[in-house]
């Protein structure tokens, strides 16, 4: 009688465990709380300006109306203790967010994300991990915020295939350019096969190849020589735009001066890609091919504008129609130029007697090269002059033109000496200034034991080479100063990567305290239910728990706080993962539609908590794995976590991590 007594006690507690454990949910830290996004782009870390969220949402639209996924990026400053996947699976559902929506968190100062998917999203779990892993990460871990959204939103747009995406093709070959940079969007790894699964929607088809007739060796050679064709046309361009301008005023020539800086502009996002394909990244055959396209397409734009310019060009300067006025004004230009050339050369003469060699290294051959270009213009002027007795001014607007041509070049050349004096002098003024930069940077890396001590030591090393440089009988301040600017980038860079480590473990410190409390209690709550229930608890929960605890006694362990917090929000979602398997297992045994057993006050129910489990099995103990079921309740828990674990969330799946 009494240990029916006992036993009923024991029930009793067992019940209000029961209770309690079902009702309960994870903690959820006090600052930046999981919640209802009510639009598609929510900035409460305030990290991204007007024209970034523009691009945001311009790349949902394009998801959404391409492939039917709808997108929800979320921007706060810290998930204070969560894994990033538990709190986007919260805020996923708080937001009410359906089988086709996805939803990623991106906690700034943490420097963690996490994203949410329906288990019953089209594109497959390994396709989006390698989004995330390939695209989203990469960018995170350059601050880029708004380039990690629209990289994920372009991943799903096209089934994670980006392979499409070397250059940017758009119908009529359009690709973004300004201010000379090129927008070049491509993976900077190389392709190991198709790892989609099966169930992934097919991606878009790639453009079709302009050259299809053409070997991607022959297409290389016609890239190369399309480079070098526009490279010249763009410096022809230049020298006689210069002329004109001379002659007739900015006014007169802004429209020649728009078209060749757009020249310039294509010019320079060509040279861009050949650099990429020079670089030490190799590309494969199908890059390779849409790479030298983009080069083509850029420098025949390029020639063709300028080409567009030059019948306006000649009608402007009127070349035929004033042939004598023309060549006699060139012939004008060529008397000053040569009148400078004296004193021209008794700069040259002072500056090699005060400063080294290597300072006067890029101007050695100006005044040489000057004198052929003057001796050539001074020839083309008297053929010019001898074709103006014929009957047509043709010939003598041509050599006109030559010389015009030859004149430019050597007023640029005279221009460089008196240049480079002035650039000496500048730099030695300079010099002590950033010099007592780079000291000043020395001391405050000595006192900041996370810099890299090779850094410093490059850097004393360019102090003192610096010195050498700038203080010798024929000094080189420029070279100092370029060793010290390098010096002082350097430490700049050091200094910075120490303080931000130093910022992120204060932070983490700080996150580590509450990260430890949550983790506690999940794992607490996951071990007190399972504890009383190990009859109908399989393997899979006591595993999650198992590791919980693991991690738990990691973080718990000092050391690293960044490390710590990892270990602590592992443990809050193995912790997570655990309950909710359990509470599968618990549910499964003891529901109508699992066939188990009702809970009731009979020895059945006592079984759940494991209490009877070894009478009754003759003393072998209590069941292990899937209990009554012959491992049927081990199995049943849901998804295994990722990087973080589970969620508290059922019927979602996500990753994330740090980054």
């Amino acid at each position: 009688m009494r240990r029916i007594v006992v036993l009923a006690s024991m029930l009793g507690a067992l019940f209000l465990a029961l209770g309690t454990g079902l009702l309960a949910g994870p903690g959820v830290a006090a600052a930046d709380p999981p919640f209802r996004a009510a639009d598609r782009v929510t900035d409460r870390a305030e990290v991204l300006d007007a024209a970034e969220r523009a691009q945001v949402t311009g790349a949902i639209q394009r998801l959404t109306s391409e492939s039917g996924y709808d997108l929800f990026v979320i921007y706060v400053d810290s998930f204070e203790g969560q894994a990033g996947k538990a709190w986007a699976d919260r805020a996923a559902q708080l937001s009410q967010r359906g089988d086709r929506d996805v939803l990623l968190a991106v906690a700034t100062g943490d420097r963690a994300y996490g994203t949410s998917y329906s288990d019953a999203f089209p594109v497959s779990a390994a396709t989006t991990d390698r989004i995330e892993t390939q695209d989203v990460e990469p960018r995170l871990s350059r601050e880029d915020w708004a380039g990690a959204a629209v990289a994920l939103a372009d991943g799903l747009r096209s089934g994670g295939d980006s392979g499409g995406s070397v250059v940017p093709w758009v119908v009529g070959g359009a690709v973004v350019v300004g201010g000379g940079a090129y927008a070049l969007s491509r993976r900077r790894r190389k392709a190991t096969g198709d790892s989609r699964a099966p169930d992934a929607p097919d991606a878009p088809a790639p453009p079709a190849d302009p050259f299809p007739g053409v070997s991607t060796e022959d297409l290389g050679y016609r890239s190369s020589q399309a480079l070098l064709d526009v490279d010249d046309a763009v410096g022809t361009s230049e020298r006689e735009l210069a002329a004109a301008r001379g002659h007739f005023g900015d006014e007169a020539v802004a429209e020649f001066a728009a078209a060749l800086e757009a020249s310039r502009a294509d010019m320079l996002a060509a040279f861009e890609i050949r650099q990429q394909l020079d670089d030490e990244v190799p590309e494969d055959d199908p890059a390779q091919r849409r790479m030298h396209a983009e080069i083509l397409r850029l420098a025949t734009a390029a020639d063709h504008r300028l080409d567009a310019q030059v019948e306006a060009f000649d009608r402007l300067r009127g070349l035929e129609a004033d042939a004598p006025g023309y060549v006699d004004r060139t012939a004008a230009r060529l008397d000053a130029l040569t009148g400078r050339v004296p004193a021209t050369e008794a700069t040259w003469a002072a500056l090699r007697s005060r400063y080294a060699a290597s300072a006067l290294e890029p101007v050695a051959e100006n005044i040489p090269q000057a004198r052929a270009l003057l001796d050539a213009a001074r020839t083309e002027v008297g053929e010019a002059r001898a074709a103006l007795a014929a009957p047509s001014p043709a010939q003598a607007v041509v050599g006109g033109r030559a010389a015009e041509d030859a004149l430019t070049q050597a007023e640029t050349l005279l221009d460089g000496v008196p240049r480079r004096e002035t650039e000496l002098a500048d730099a030695a003024t300079r010099v002590p200034a950033a010099r007592a930069e780079v000291e000043q940077d020395l001391a405050e890396a000595g006192v900041l034991p996370t810099v890299d001590p090779a850094v410093v030591a490059r850097a004393r090393a360019a102090v003192t080479s610096a010195a050498e440089a700038a203080g010798a009988a024929q000094p080189d301040p420029l070279a100092a100063l370029h060793l010290l600017d390098e010096a002082g980038t350097a430490l700049d860079h050091a200094i910075a990567d120490a303080r931000a480590a130093q910022d992120r473990n204060r932070r983490a410190a700080v996150a580590l305290d509450q990260a430890l409390v949550t983790a506690g209690s999940a794992v607490a709550a996951a071990s007190d239910f399972i504890g009383t229930r190990r009859g109908a608890v399989g393997a899979q929960a006591r595993t999650r728990l198992a590791e919980a605890q693991r991690h738990l006694q990691q973080a718990s362990g000092g050391g690293d706080p960044v490390a710590a917090l990892r270990e602590a929000q592992q443990a809050d979602s193995m912790a997570q993962e655990a309950l909710r398997l359990a509470q599968d297992d618990v549910s499964r045994w003891s529901g109508p539609a699992g066939g188990g057993r009702s809970v009731g006050v009979d020895l059945g129910s006592l079984v759940l908590g494991g209490i009877l489990s070894g009478a009754l099995g003759g003393g072998g103990g209590h069941r292990s794995g899937g209990g009554f079921g012959g491992g049927g309740f081990g199995g049943g828990g849901g998804r295994s976590p990722g990087s973080f674990g589970g969620s508290s969330s059922r019927g979602r799946r996500g990753g994330g991590g740090r980054f």
